[in-house]
């Protein structure tokens, strides 16, 4: 073995002092680089048909990225000193340094153009790391594989076999002997301790592959034999749930294999579409899953979607899971960008309130809830265990089309697209536009473009104000059952409260009439308890697609809101959300409730929907037991 690695040394010691040789025999006006001829630019006839095939592919972003900045003559450069490379070539620029005989000094001489894509390589390394190897003159050539004339500003690396200083003299002391056979001597030495280093290094690096490898198998095999029961457990449970469910919502590492996930997903049809592109259910490997269709015109809402669904700790149950994001090429070779997810049957919730079943009050409420905790969560900055931590984001377009509900009185919130992050004391991402969502939700400060873009918290005021509308959607579509209870009282009593159906009456005897409760028929009732059909906010008031005009004219002038049901009034639980909802469509941004205040109070009154009566009755009977003593008081 050491009789093999000496002879591998010394034939590449004499090879390098071949190559050395061989690199120096081109000579012309070209520089007179260690390439081929054909490398110096692409010929017009080859630019035109690549031009053709992009046109073709209809990928104009490609055209400019191919190409370099040319000086040569029309014939490669054309017109406009521009010539057109291959994909995965080089744009050069390549200086020499050439001895002017009249004037006696040295002159560095430009060239500008296109490099050849080499095969196997599918670059062009040759041509670009042509300067290391020795020439009759100083000569360099930088690369860059950017294109859009990335060549024209480009410095070539240093000379490395010849001083600017020391070839001027030498060239001016003896022009025909420039190259001296101690200087090829010195290249040779040079040459044979590169090889030798080489060699070694690459026996150091297998070594060290090889004892990483052994350890990590080791340790590997051990951690197996201690967890055998624990991976048993967790296997059993990884089976018992979705696959897609086990990607967090972007919390780390998608469930998908990006770079695969595309090759097999099977579309199976077009769910939705919208302003960004269309959304399509379509199969992997057994699961079903939501993919979102980008154009490329909407490639910046792909990018802060993606951003923000793989945000640290974003994962919750009521936001919409993340599977994965890729970039692919349809058969009409449009690349398109997709965002996957989960898929859920419901669909939106605006189409599920547009179902012919109505809601009770228990199911709108839970809507609600869920709904609110997925904004809460993104509301709130999460500080998590190290550096892990979630900065706030608000959503910015909340409505009803993009909350999806995964299961009956379970929602989530979708379509991230719009969402600012407040992190590291800004706002990413930083360049945004202000009055962007749908305008029928809007906030007033959007409309009136009186939001203050430098306070975070008036975008997730913002998105209360939305939010609040949404409650108004799900609240109109309840229904209160016709055999419900409702708390009544005796008419005869003068105190009797129409709007609470809570009341007092007091005898002239002095005796109190006891409140009781009864079955009561909501037709035969004064006020209708059915549900209304679904409609969006202000529907009737504003046209389809209002703008900035109309709808300012209707909440910001006129200050108009949504109509409550008058029934809601006989519903403890409606009644309640119908002041929560005033409150969270407040004019000024600062008197509407925060999030976590929505939170804490939906939960309160999904846990005891008729703390509103109780309340009121407590008050009622505390008045009726201090009138009773008082009474007997006067008596005595």
């Amino acid at each position: 073995m050491n009789i093999t690695f000496i002879f591998i040394l010394i034939f590449g010691f004499f090879n390098t002092q071949k190559c050395s040789k061989d690199y120096d025999h081109f000579d012309d006006e070209d520089l007179a680089l260690s390439i081929p001829k054909n490398a110096i630019g692409v010929p017009k006839e080859f630019r035109q048909q690549v031009l053709k095939e992009m046109k073709l592919r209809n990928r104009p972003n490609d055209i400019l990225k191919n190409r370099c900045y040319c000086n040569y003559d029309q014939s490669i450069c054309g017109n406009n000193m521009t010539c057109v490379k291959q994909d995965g070539a080089a744009c050069y620029h390549a200086v020499e340094e050439v001895y002017n005989k009249a004037e006696k000094r040295m002159e560095t001489l430009h060239k500008w153009g296109c490099a050849t894509l080499e095969r196997g390589s599918g670059a062009s390394h040759l041509t670009c790391n042509s300067w290391r190897a020795a020439h009759h003159s100083p000569k360099s050539i930088g690369c860059c594989y950017e294109g859009n004339y990335c060549n024209k500003n480009l410095i070539p690396p240093a000379y490395v076999h010849h001083h600017k200083e020391k070839a001027l003299q030498e060239k001016t002391d003896n022009p025909e002997d420039y190259d001296s056979p101690l200087e090829n001597m010195t290249r040779g030495g040079k040459m044979f301790i590169m090889v030798f280093a080489t060699v070694m290094s690459v026996f150091a690096v297998i070594g060290c592959i090889y004892l990483c490898i052994t350890r990590a198998e080791e340790k590997s095999k051990a951690r197996a034999r201690a967890k055998t029961v624990s991976l048993k457990t967790e296997s059993t449970y990884m089976e018992s749930k979705s696959m897609l469910e086990d990607s967090g919502s972007g919390s780390g590492q998608a469930a998908l294999i990006q770079r695969t996930v595309r090759q097999d997903l099977t579309i199976i049809k077009t769910i939705g579409q919208g302003r960004y592109g269309e959304v399509r259910k379509a199969l992997y490997r057994g699961s079903y899953v939501a993919v979102k269709t980008f154009y490329t015109t909407d490639e910046d809402s792909w990018k802060n979607e993606r951003d923000v669904y793989q945000t640290n700790m974003i994962n919750h149950e009521n936001i919409l899971q993340f599977v994965a994001a890729d970039i692919w090429s349809e058969e009409d070779s449009m690349t398109k960008m997709l965002l996957i997810t989960d898929y859920h049957e419901l669909g939106s919730l605006s189409d599920y309130l547009c179902r012919e079943e109505t809601l009770t009050t228990d199911e709108a409420l839970r809507l609600i809830h869920s709904c609110i905790c997925g904004i809460e969560h993104l509301h709130a900055a999460v500080h998590g265990t190290g550096s892990f931590r979630k900065p706030e984001i608000a959503h910015r377009d909340i409505k009803s089309k993009n909350i999806i509900v995964k299961r009956p009185n379970v929602c989530c919130i979708a379509d991230l697209g719009l969402a600012l992050r407040y992190q590291n004391d800004k706002i990413l991402p930083e360049k945004f536009n202000v009055q962007v969502g749908t305008k029928r939700y809007m906030a007033p400060e959007l409309i009136s473009n009186k939001l203050n873009p430098k306070d975070f918290s008036q975008f997730k005021m913002a998105d209360i104000y939305s939010m609040a509308l949404v409650m108004w959607e799900v609240a109109i579509r309840v229904e209160v059952n016709t055999c419900e209870e409702v708390l009544t009282v005796d008419e005869t009593s003068p105190d009797h409260s129409a709007s609470s159906g809570i009341g007092e009456s007091v005898s002239s005897s002095g005796n109190i009439s006891r409140m009781h409760l009864q079955k009561t028929n909501v037709e035969g009732h004064s006020t209708s308890l059915k549900a209304k059909q679904h409609v969006p906010p202000f529907d009737g008031i504003v046209h389809n697609d209002p703008n900035f005009d109309e709808m300012n004219d209707v909440i910001c002038v006129r200050r108009i809101r949504p109509p409550p049901d008058l029934a809601w009034k006989n519903v403890p639980a409606l009644n309640e959300l119908s002041k929560l909802m005033e409150d969270s469509w407040h004019s000024i941004p600062h008197f509407r409730h925060s999030a976590l205040k929505l939170k804490k109070e939906m939960a309160e009154l999904i846990k005891n929907p008729d703390r509103q009566n109780q309340s009121q009755r407590k008050v009622e009977f505390q008045q009726q037991d201090s009138g009773l003593v008082e009474s007997a008081t006067n008596q005595s």
